[in-house]
């Protein structure tokens, strides 16, 4: 009934009713969403992450739907691949994980495919425009740097930092970057040095670091959001006494009109 009310006023603000309604009644450890496009890789990381192999990862379309794995200290949140289903279904399961769901987002973008492309950089925009405090909240991380030669790899991470740069959006957005494969043959050998080149102990302490911080980033992101929504129901108030206002003057109006009609008779059957 509370959804149902807020949405009667505010029907354009649905996202961020369900964000803050989620975070007062169904929040519990953080969540960290996994979000890219199909086949950059997003399954191969989440296992490497979690420790073994619990989503799928091929070269098909596979995930089509959220999928959530519950860890001590963290939940991790396997979104679909962004441009895989040409009805874009998958895209909007995928947004509404990443906008209602989870508190952080780890962007995923394959090394190889070179700068972020157009669809990819809406996506991550509209995303940071949710949250003036994205930066808290969202992480590049570019994977499979194993398949390139080390150099090749700066380049490419130097040309999207000129992207990020190149946007108001996202030019705070940090950066991270790892091979998964490289990491899953660090465990699978016994060799550290496989492990330490991988990057992947970098996402390890970072979220260490952002479940420590979630209650911080929660009550902030709860405070925005109801600062938000009451500035918009302001706004909805004020219009809808406007036009309580011309309606009430339109029937005054009509009301004055039928006076005087009835006054007209009046005289002339007297």
């Amino acid at each position: 009934m509370e959804k149902h009310k807020l949405l009667q006023f505010l029907p354009t603000d649905e996202q961020n009713i369900n964000r803050l309604l989620y975070l007062k009644n169904n929040a519990t450890k953080p969540r960290i969403a996994v979000f890219g496009k199909y086949n950059h890789g997003k399954s191969t990381l989440l296992n490497a992450l979690v420790g073994a192999a619990i989503f799928k990862a091929a070269d098909k379309r596979e995930t089509i739907e959220n999928k959530e794995l519950e860890q001590e200290h963290v939940i991790w949140l396997d979104t679909p691949g962004l441009d895989a289903d040409v009805h874009k279904q998958d895209d909007k399961a995928a947004i509404k994980g990443a906008f209602e769901m989870a508190d952080y987002l780890f962007l995923v973008h394959q090394v190889q495919a070179g700068e972020l492309d157009k669809y990819e950089m809406q996506i991550f925009q509209q995303l940071a425009r949710q949250d003036k405090n994205y930066s808290k909240k969202m992480f590049l991380v570019l994977t499979q740097i194993d398949q390139m030669p080390a150099d090749e790899v700066a380049i490419v991470e130097a040309k999207i930092r000129q992207q990020l740069l190149g946007s108001l959006d996202l030019r705070d957005l940090q950066i991270i970057s790892v091979s998964a494969h490289r990491y899953n043959r660090g465990i699978q050998e016994n060799k550290a040095v496989f492990c330490e080149k991988s990057g992947i102990h970098a996402l390890f302490n970072l979220t260490a670091t952002l479940v420590s911080e979630i209650d911080e980033l929660r009550k902030k992101e709860m405070k925005r959001l109801k600062s938000k929504l009451l500035l918009d129901f302001s706004a909805q108030k004020e219009a809808l006494n406007a036009e309580l206002i011309r309606v009430r003057s339109r029937q005054n109006s009509e009301l004055s009109r039928l006076k005087r009609d009835v006054a007209q008779l009046s005289e002339v059957l007297v």
